[in-house]
C-alpha cells in the first residue's frame, strides 16, 4: 500500500472518528437539554396533579427546595428528587411540601408525585378524636397541634382528603407528635392527669396508630396566661413546625408562646 493510500485511510479515520465523537456529543447535550426542560416543567406538573386529584386550584413555587442552591435536590448516586413548596389559591392558603420522582438520572421524565395536603385533614381527625377524649376528663377547652417531627408529610395517591386516620399512618411510619394544650388552671392534680392522659393515649393508639408502624408522642401542656392559649392557632404552628411557612412569630418559632409542660407520654410496638 503506498504511502499516499495510508495517509488518505487514516484522514478518513479521524473524520469518521470526529464524526462520531460530535454525534456523541450532540446527543448528550440534547438529552440534557431534554431533561432540563423536563425538570423545569416539575412545578406545573405538581400543580396539575394536585388539581385533578383534590379538584381546587393550587399555587406551586417554581423554585425547588435545597440547601446547597443545586438544580436538582437531594441527589443521590444514582437518584434524585425534587421537593416543591405548595399552598391552596387563596388569602393565608394551607401550605405544604411536595415531592417529583423522576424515572431515573439520564431520563427526568415524571414517574410519581406524592404530597403533604393530605396532612391538613389526617391532622384535623387527629385533633377531633383527642379533643372528644378529653372531653370526658375536662371541660376545659384544648388546643392539639400534631407533626411528625422529621418528615414533611407527605403520602402519595392513594391518601386523600377523606383517608382515615389508620390508613393515612400506615403510609409514612414515622413518629408522631402531639401536643394537648390547656389554659392555665387545668383543674386536674398530677396523678389524676397522669391516669387520664395514659387512657387517652392508649385509647387512641390502640385504635389509631397500632400497627402502622409509627411512634406515638404526646405531651400535655398549660398556657401561662388566658390570653397566651388564645394566641395560639394549631394549623398555623402546624404549617410552621413543618416548615411550609416562615414563621412570623417572636424568634421565628413555631409557637407564639412559651408552655408549661405537664406531662408527656410515648408508645410503640
Amino acid at each position: 500500500m503506498g504511502a499516499k493510500k495510508r495517509i488518505v485511510i487514516i484522514i478518513c479515520l479521524i473524520i469518521i472518528g470526529v464524526t462520531c465523537c460530535r454525534s456523541r456529543w450532540e446527543k448528550k447535550e440534547e438529552k440534557k437539554r431534554q431533561n432540563e426542560e423536563l425538570i423545569a416543567a416539575y412545578p406545573e406538573d405538581v400543580k396539575a396533579y394536585l388539581e385533578e386529584k383534590y379538584g381546587r386550584k393550587f399555587c406551586v413555587n417554581p423554585k425547588p427546595k435545597s440547601n446547597d442552591g443545586s438544580p436538582i435536590p437531594f441527589a443521590q448516586p444514582d437518584y434524585f428528587t425534587c421537593e416543591y413548596r405548595a399552598w391552596e389559591d387563596e388569602e393565608d392558603g394551607y401550605a405544604f411540601w411536595t415531592e417529583v420522582y423522576p424515572v431515573s438520572l439520564e431520563d427526568n421524565r415524571v414517574l410519581k408525585i406524592r404530597d403533604g395536603y393530605c396532612w391538613k385533614f389526617v391532622s384535623s381527625k387527629i385533633r377531633d378524636a383527642m379533643s372528644e377524649a378529653w372531653k370526658e376528663v375536662t371541660e376545659k377547652e384544648c388546643k392539639i397541634i400534631t407533626f411528625p417531627p422529621l418528615w414533611s408529610g407527605i403520602f402519595g395517591q392513594r391518601i386523600y382528603e377523606k383517608s382515615k386516620i389508620k390508613d393515612a399512618l400506615k403510609n409514612i411510619q414515622t413518629e408522631i407528635r402531639i401536643f394537648v394544650i390547656f389554659p392555665p388552671e387545668l383543674g386536674l392534680e398530677d396523678t389524676e392527669l397522669d391516669i387520664a392522659t395514659e387512657k387517652i393515649v392508649t385509647n387512641f393508639y390502640n385504635e389509631y396508630v397500632k400497627g402502622s408502624g409509627c411512634r406515638l408522642w404526646v405531651c400535655i401542656c398549660e398556657t401561662y396566661a388566658e390570653e397566651d392559649f388564645l394566641k395560639i392557632d394549631p394549623e398555623i404552628s402546624e404549617q410552621y413546625r413543618l416548615k411550609a411557612k416562615e414563621s412570623e412569630y417572636e424568634k421565628k418559632d413555631w409557637l407564639p408562646v412559651e408552655l408549661i409542660r405537664r406531662k408527656k407520654i410515648e408508645m410503640q410496638e
